[in-house]
């Protein structure tokens, strides 16, 4: 998927259809006043046969469009902006079949949807209108794993007799007859485009930066989305500096398993919070070093060093458990990581940090097991 620098994106997923095209776009602009810098599509080979015979080549429905509309803003919609499905093998689909086929489908939209919503500045609107129903499920789906606050969805709705109808592109401001199975002549001008926009749920904070940031199938995107919903239980394997959120494992480095396990140990032994220093007093490190040296995790000499001359001061504290936070959030995510992360609290009028209630903990002395 070649980059395009745009403000405002218009996506849509489209079969056999072209024309929720110019229809979409039609009523972003007569009912939003919202005119995309960009369209992409992504569609079959047969779809993309269609698009490029009545909108881009032949009677060009999407440039006639921009003069019937007196639009002079040019919007980017090339051939290169027509995203094939592809089988595993790289094969191009000419339609919907077979599971498989559907797999590919919501892989190739949701990989387009994660990339297009990855610069802040741009808006992405996304319409559902085309294709086959799955595809039009797997846009909303992934627009609601990866859409932001300025991000829309919508359907458009034709009115009676124009719906479906395969020469009819969008209400013309003249007249434009066209014949109804039945053989009846019916006009184009007198057409009604609607544009109903659809409520999503958000949950992009919900997903790992990783996922953000890379491509990951459809259903993995889901299945980590899904974990940030269920209960959580973090089991620590310190063997192999591991940790593991429900079947989502992470690794950290010495210190910050150190760190973990100390908060872990005490939860589970119903001990106080851990602590930093209060006022000019120190707190001796000895605990959390005899936990590192118990599980063979080797810290830094020059950690070990400062923890046994200084103890645990309030800044190390802080500095530290703040690194360990963002360090699940890099995994986990924002949504998943927040409700396993240390958080401050304040207990008989001194800060103490702790994970939080709910969560179900253990110490595994094997290997996590494999994915």
């Amino acid at each position: 998927m070649t980059s395009i620098q745009a403000r405002k994106v218009l996506l849509a997923v489209s079969g056999m259809s072209p024309q929720i095209i110019t229809e979409t776009l039609y009523a972003l602009i007569k009912d939003k006043n919202w005119l995309p810098d960009a369209i992409w599509l992504i569609t079959t080979r047969i779809g993309k046969e269609n698009a490029m015979q009545h909108l881009l080549e032949g009677p060009r429905h999407f440039n006639q469009l921009m003069d019937d509309l007196q639009i002079t803003q040019p919007i980017r919609f090339t051939e290169d902006q027509i995203i094939l499905i592809e089988d595993a093998q790289g094969h191009e689909l000419s339609d919907l079949r077979t599971p498989q086929d559907n797999e590919a489908a919501a892989d190739t939209i949701c990989a387009a949807i994660q990339q297009l919503t990855a610069d802040d500045d741009t808006e992405l609107h996304v319409s559902l209108a085309g294709g086959r129903k799955t595809m039009g499920f797997y846009a909303g789906y992934a627009l609601s794993l990866f859409g932001r606050s300025q991000d829309c969805l919508s359907h458009v709705l034709v009115s009676e007799h124009y719906e479906s109808h395969p020469d009819f592109f969008y209400p013309t401001p003249h007249s434009r007859l066209i014949k109804t199975r039945d053989g009846r002549s019916i006009d184009s001008r007198d057409a009604r485009v609607w544009l109903a926009e659809i409520p999503f749920v958000r949950l992009r904070n919900r997903l790992p930066e990783t996922l953000l940031k890379g491509t990951h199938s459809f259903s993995e995107t889901v299945r980590l989305a899904r974990q940030a919903t269920e209960n959580i239980r973090l089991t620590l394997y310190p063997k192999s500096q591991h940790y593991q959120v429900n079947d989502q494992t992470g690794a950290l480095n010495a210190l910050h398993m150190s760190l973990l396990l100390w908060v872990v140990t005490r939860a589970l032994q119903q001990q106080p919070p851990i602590e930093p220093v209060v006022e000019s007093e120190q707190r001796p490190a000895d605990e959390l070093l005899a936990l590192a040296e118990h599980y063979w995790l080797s810290l830094p000499s020059r950690t070990e060093d400062t923890l046994k001359r200084d103890g645990i001061t309030q800044r190390w504290l802080e500095q530290n458990i703040s690194r360990l936070n963002h360090a699940l959030a890099d995994t986990l995510g924002i949504e998943l990581a927040e409700r396993c992360k240390l958080a401050s609290r304040v207990i008989d009028g001194r800060r103490a940090y702790t994970l939080p209630d709910d969560i179900e903990l253990s110490i595994d002395q094997q290997n996590p097991p494999q994915p």
